[in-house]
């Protein structure tokens, strides 16, 4: 049975998606009524409406030119005819729940349709068109709310849709800068009325679905006409229980998988989804317009233009817009936008604009807020660490911290716990621990130090407030000239007007490159006497133990408290003295 229609329209809808559940009230036919005294902007006076009536409004700025004055002073009606004297008619006012959107929309859709009826398969064929002009438009979405069917509009208008029901349907046309147009194709018996509550959602647009297509694997992969779609559906997506896909567009949802979010989620070679509810795997690549939620695993490539909550993993990278909670792993790299809470576990680097609780890489972390901890084999990055460690094989950054712990160099602004490297850079560390420590607000000096063996060492000493690295060399002896080379690790005690005290532990190799070999560990307390703000003298009783060869003489002249021996060495403590005189810059 075939059935011909022209200009079937029942009228020319301004909500956005026909609500085929019952309302208490429609935000739209609300009545409000306001007075403002003064000049108010378009903007406020909207804001003040949402916050009175419980709702918000979605809308561009530059759209509806928000600072543009208010022309009315007052109003009583519904909310629907307030927008339209207020904005005038070349807008579409749609509804969703808790929304209401505000849409540029001068064009109107006009079309021409005919339809054929077998057993409970309805086609319907025709053309979209601009009601003004009477042009075709291309890529119009034309969809099916209730049963989630939808195709694009070809160059000259065309369309082809087919539905499973006997029943009237109604198809709704979607065009970016057109106001919707909800249509009925008739005989009429029962629209299906009965839908899983919250089956629908609405998202006010932010920018991430566009760049999720741009992306790399966006690019490659979503068609022309999926993007399309997205831009004439908007924020409009639906809940699915199950989805199957071989690549993005040859789903068992077809064209719609894009705004559908699915319980559980299975895609061949790679998937484009609205979000995930619940599971997704892929074998190569998922990309999803919003948010993933609990499971989610691809062979090689995750991109997630939403939140993902929960365990996250893929072959090479996981790409998130927004923030993550829970767990992420890749092969390669995880690069979350937002913020982070949990863990991130990368094998090659980890990045994270925003907070983030834990990260784990081969080389590289890179986050702005480092709440947790950064591990690294390589370096990490940070503006605040301040309630976090960052341990790296080479490298640590931040502005501010409370640990760093890295192989060769930290750099900080302000480190509130230990810097432990061989060098240390920060503008404020308290507790240093490295052999070159450059602290602005600390203290360093140079030393001309002679001990009780005659061995003259040249020292610097570097560090912050308390603690300060120990690195010198030397030259001389009492029996035979030898050099030294000692280091260590020291600590202010006292700093009085005339007087000082520090304690060092060092540790001292003693080497003529021919016979003596002498290692030794010492602590010492340096008594200093100032004798200007810049120099000091200094004297240094030292408990030394050390170890040395048996069959040549000790380098070192010291008090002897203890000896041991074997066949080969001599392990001796002795009560030994140093003196020197120390320039402060």
């Amino acid at each position: 049975m075939k059935f011909q229609y022209k200009r079937l329209a029942v009228g020319l809808l301004t909500l956005v998606w026909l609500q085929l559940d019952v309302q208490a009230q429609d935000l739209l036919q609300r009545t409000i009524s306001y007075q403002w005294e003064g000049s108010v902007s378009r903007a406020d006076a909207l804001d003040q409406i949402a916050k009175d009536q419980g709702f918000y409004f979605s809308y561009l700025d530059t759209a509806i030119s928000a600072k543009q004055p208010l022309r009315l002073t007052q109003y009583s009606g519904s909310l629907q005819n307030f927008l339209y004297e207020a904005l005038g008619d070349k807008f579409d006012f749609k509804e969703l729940p808790g929304y209401v959107i505000i849409r540029y929309a001068p064009g109107i859709l006009d079309f021409e349709a005919e339809t054929d009826v077998e057993a409970r398969q309805v086609t319907v064929e025709g053309y979209v068109r601009d009601k003004r002009t009477g042009a075709p438009v291309a890529h119009a979405t034309v969809y099916d709310k209730s049963r989630l069917k939808s195709v694009l509009t070809d160059e000259a208008g065309y369309f082809n849709i087919r539905v499973k029901s006997a029943h009237a349907v109604w198809l709704t046309l979607s065009k970016e800068q057109y106001k919707d147009t909800t249509f009925m194709i008739l005989p009429a018996v029962e629209i299906e009325a009965s839908r899983k509550k919250n089956m629908f959602r609405y998202y006010q647009e932010d920018g991430s679905s566009g760049e999720v297509e741009e992306s790399f694997l966006g690019r490659m992969f979503i068609g022309f006409r999926q993007r399309v779609q997205r831009i004439n559906l908007g924020g409009f997506f639906a809940e699915s229980p199950f989805q199957m896909s071989l690549a993005p567009g040859l789903s068992s949802q077809g064209m719609f998988n894009s705004q559908m979010i699915n319980k559980f989620s299975l895609n061949i070679l790679g998937g484009y989804t609205a979000g995930v509810d619940g599971f997704e795997a892929a074998g190569i690549f998922n990309i999803n317009q919003r948010d993933v939620h609990y499971f989610q695993m691809a062979g090689a490539v995750n991109v997630v233009g939403g939140e993902g909550k929960g365990f996250q993993a893929a072959g090479v990278s996981n790409t998130v817009l927004k923030g993550f909670s829970g767990v992420q792993v890749a092969g390669v790299i995880n690069d979350t936008k937002k913020e982070v809470k949990g863990l991130q576990v990368a094998g090659i680097i980890n990045l994270a604009k925003a907070k983030t609780g834990h990260q784990i890489a081969g080389l590289l972390n890179r986050a702005k807020e480092a709440r947790g901890v950064q591990l690294a084999g390589l370096a990490n990055w940070a503006s605040d660490c301040s309630e976090g460690i960052q341990v790296a094989g080479i490298f640590n950054q931040a502005s501010t911290g409370r640990h760093q712990i890295a192989g060769f160099v930290n750099r900080a602004e302000s480190i509130k716990g230990i810097q432990l490297g061989l060098v240390n850079i920060a503008r404020e560390s308290s507790y240093p621990v490295g052999l070159l420590n450059f602290i602005q607000d600390g203290r360093k000096s140079l030393s001309l130090q002679v001990d009780e063996s005659a061995l003259t060492t040249l020292t610097f000493r570097s560090g912050g407030k308390i603690l300060y690295g120990v690195l010198g060399a030397g030259y001389g002896g009492a029996i035979s000239p030898v050099y030294g080379l000692e280091t260590g690790l020291g600590a202010h005690l006292a700093d009085r007007q005339r007087y000082a005290l520090d304690a060092e532990l060092v540790g001292q190799v003693i080497n003529d490159f021919s016979e003596v070999t002498s290692n030794a560990t010492a602590i010492r307390l340096l008594n200093g006497l100032k004798v200007s703000p810049r120099w000091k003298l200094f004297l240094a009783p030292t408990l030394s133990f050390q170890t040395y060869e048996k069959q040549v003489t000790s380098p070192y002249k010291g008090v002897e408290l203890a000896r041991w021996e074997s066949d080969q060495r001599f392990w001796l403590f002795e009560l030994r003295a140093m003196a020197g005189l120390q320039y402060v810059f």
